[in-house]
């Protein structure tokens, strides 16, 4: 008896710490945000048969994209990252403001501008805005801007770009596509666009946190700066980067392989 009261005492603990981190994940309403991922990811790799094996994927390659964009299975992996990178940590002062009305507002902010940003039309006219935007929104543009170098968005971003296509090439490669090149030669090919990738990158990102935080008061948005700026703030997009950028990794790999035996069948 003494036995299982004891081990029950050492148990509350984690109970607490994973409760904290189920409400952080659902204050950053991460499942919205997977599933916009999934949605806009499979439209893109559909596309794919088109530019690597035209004509020859048709209902088996749009199978595959399904089973690898499945929502409910990335949804869990990138949740297993978050929890295991929160483990053990004090989420107290990141979810009094998260689940907070500021906080709220600004997570609903950033989902639905990502939904919007699925269709084309909207992330042009996003880019189109914020190229006049030191002029015609200073202030906002300011704490775009800030927020941007505060959270080192752009750099992360590049980096898991370059991860998720080295991912891919990798996959492709294993399962036997782009027969006669090289890893080697397919990783540098990656690397020599690197500037036209940062480019995309920051001009993306810019238009797109304007975009969200278009209706935030001036002050809201200096108090998740400020959140940002201290060691919770930089533990949390440090964990946010790497959970994602590992779940886009994995994506990549197994769609990269995917298309590699696909690739490797129109070969023979």
């Amino acid at each position: 008896m003494r036995v299982i009261w004891a081990a029950a005492l050492f148990a509350l603990p984690a109970v607490a710490a994973a409760d904290e981190v189920d409400r952080l994940l659902d204050a950053l309403q991460i499942g919205e945000v997977v599933q916009i991922l999934v949605e806009e990811g499979s439209a893109t790799a559909l596309a794919l048969e088109d530019s690597m094996f035209p004509g020859r994927g048709g209902e088996a390659w749009a199978s595959e994209v399904r089973r690898i964009y499945e929502w409910e299975t990335r949804e869990a992996a990138l949740n297993g990252e978050m929890r295991r990178r929160l483990e053990g940590r004090d989420l107290a002062p990141l979810l009094a403001f998260l689940e907070g009305d500021v906080g709220q507002r600004i997570m609903a902010l950033e989902v639905s501008a990502r939904r919007a940003f699925i269709e084309p039309e909207m992330e042009e006219i996003a880019l189109e805005l914020f190229e006049d935007a030191e002029d015609t929104q200073p202030v906002l543009h300011a704490q775009v801007m800030e927020f941007t170098e505060v959270n080192d968005l752009v750099g992360q971003n590049v980096e898991g770009a370059f991860e998720s296509n080295a991912a891919f090439a990798l996959g492709v490669h294993t399962a036997g596509g782009f027969d006669g090149v090289s890893l080697n030669a397919l990783i540098a090919q990656l690397w020599a666009g690197d500037e036209a990738v940062e480019a995309d990158v920051s001009s993306w990102l810019y238009a797109y946190l304007m975009t969200a935080y278009r209706p935030l008061p001036e002050e809201d948005l200096a108090a998740y700066i400020a959140l940002s700026k201290t060691a919770d703030g930089q533990m949390l997009n440090t964990v946010i980067m790497a959970s994602f950028n590992a779940l886009f990794s994995d994506i990549s790999y197994d769609l990269g392989s995917a298309a590699g035996r696909f690739m490797a069948q129109q070969e023979l």
